[in-house]
């Protein structure tokens, strides 16, 4: 059995695991993909039903509802993707924020970005073929893959990443631009004399969590995502390794996000390069980085997920009976709620969001390993814990009940027949991004509020998220 010292995890964005891993030819049926069946949802029009297929474009004309109250309509069933979708070509999303300035917002946001087109329902079936994601797809085949792994929240970005770090999204189900001071998985490696580093490329969400950056110590735990080369080259790897991809919009992304790129129309849909590519890149960088070094490898789980379905058709119900994290809203944020916040029924968390990608790879893991027992992004904290720190408690009762992924490393000795994946690593060039409205940047902005927060907390004459890129980097300099 392996003798684990690193655990590497890279989270991209909004993609489904159908929508990415569906129509990959895999030889276990616990794989659960598309092939062998037809999957349908109900269309627009009374009584008609649109297919799932393998004709998915990387860049699409809008991004879909991924909203806590579109989400849940989608996953009824499974059978509500289709008309979502529909409603956002059609600018008729609901409004998504309540309380005292809610009625207000929604009027001032109303139609932003395109509306009037009919049609783009059907879209969100059209599922990625294989030779779109040669980088996840192969490495879906040659290692092991969690076929029963949710985002945690129905619901969108933050409050799914915050389960990963912390395995609760402190009652939040959609973005909520503001910082969160729960205990995350980081303070308990340390407390057990683990090391931990972020790599990033922008605007880390990680930041959310005011107390990872609030001392000089902590800050030099923050790296630009090129030193990641460098510390597996050198051996300071640490314990655990947390990847950012590029979340802003332009030549750079390199998340997958759906509003990164978007076409002008869906039927002149560019398949050409763009961010879709740059994340097959990132993710083939990252592996072949580690690759590269089989010393390092051999002692290193590298697991690759999504944060969110992202409103994209999978088929596999959201799992039920999950553990409620426990965690209440602190007064503050109650009064920020009764003035303006994102609008969602009461929800106890017993239900997970929609199905994502989640690949393991490791030396140690069988080609077409798949693990079907149910996953969630509090099963990272769950596995870090039993790895690095098995004494510790648990950050929630969400946590306590996860399984971990390291169950998919079987073998006794290591393998040495690994994928080559080294012609997929250089990005593309950028090209000139299709015009996007401000809907592309609307889901952006919550970073940009972000970072000009963090800039006034370090003391920094005015806001840019440049000079909060800066600081990041000179504060983990001064550290090493």
């Amino acid at each position: 059995m392996a003798e684990i010292e690193h655990v590497v995890v890279l989270v991209l964005e909004n993609r489904s695991f159908d929508h990415m891993l569906g129509f990959v030819e895999h030889p276990d049926p616990a794989f659960d993909g598309l092939h062998g069946g037809t999957f349908t949802n109900p269309g627009v029009e009374q009584g008609q039903t649109v297919t799932a297929t393998a004709n998915g474009r990387r860049v699409l004309p809008i991004d879909p509802d991924h909203s806590h109250e579109a989400m849940l309509e989608q996953l009824k069933g499974n059978a509500g993707f289709v008309r979502s979708y529909e409603r956002k070509g059609l600018g008729k999303a609901p409004g998504a924020w309540g309380g005292l300035l809610g009625p207000i917002v929604n009027l001032m946001t109303r139609g932003r970005g395109r509306k009037g087109v009919a049609g783009y329902g059907p879209l969100v079936m059209r599922c990625q073929p294989p030779g779109n994601v040669p980088v996840l797809a192969t490495l879906a085949r040659e290692f092991g893959t969690c076929s029963r792994w949710f985002c945690s929240v129905p619901g969108e970005t933050w409050p799914n990443r915050n389960f990963l770090h912390a395995a609760t999204s402190d009652g939040d189900v959609d973005i909520q631009p503001r910082f969160y001071t729960n205990r995350t998985i980081f303070e308990v490696l340390e407390a057990a004399g683990k090391g931990w580093h972020v790599y990033f490329g922008d605007i880390p969400q990680v930041m959310v969590f005011v107390k990872l950056w609030s001392s000089p110590e902590r800050l030099g735990n923050w790296y630009p995502m090129e030193a990641f080369a460098r510390h597996v080259a050198d051996g300071t790897l640490p314990a655990y390794s947390f990847i950012e991809p590029v979340h802003r919009p332009g030549p750079s992304s390199d998340s997958q996000h759906p509003g990164n790129d978007l076409a002008a129309d869906h039927e002149d849909a560019d398949d050409g390069e763009g961010d879709f590519v740059r994340a097959e890149a990132l993710v083939a960088r990252v592996y072949e980085t580690l690759r590269g070094h089989p010393e390092v490898f051999e002692r290193t789980i590298l697991l690759v997920t999504y944060d969110e379905n992202g409103g994209f058709y999978d088929h596999v119900p959201a799992a039920a009976g999950m553990a409620n994290p426990g965690e209440g809203r602190s007064p503050a944020v109650r009064v920020l709620r009764w003035l303006i916040h994102r609008k969602s029924a009461a929800f106890g968390f017993a239900t997970t969001g929609g199905r994502v990608p989640a690949v393991v790879i490791s030396p140690y893991v069988p080609a077409g390993a798949v693990e079907a027992g149910t996953r969630e992004h509090a099963s990272v904290p769950a596995t870090l814990r039993g790895l690095f720190a098995p004494g510790a408690r648990p950050l929630t009762p969400r946590d306590a009940a996860a399984g971990r992924f390291d169950t998919l490393l079987t073998l006794d000795e290591p393998r040495r027949d690994l994928p080559d994946l080294s012609a997929w690593t250089s990005p593309p060039a950028p090209r000139e991004a299709a015009p996007a409205g401000d809907l592309a940047s609307a889901h952006y902005e919550p970073y940009v509020r972000l970072a000009d927060q963090v800039a006034g907390m370090l003391g920094m004459d005015g806001t840019s998220t440049d000079r909060v890129r800066e600081a990041f980097l000179d504060a983990a300099e001064r550290a090493r």
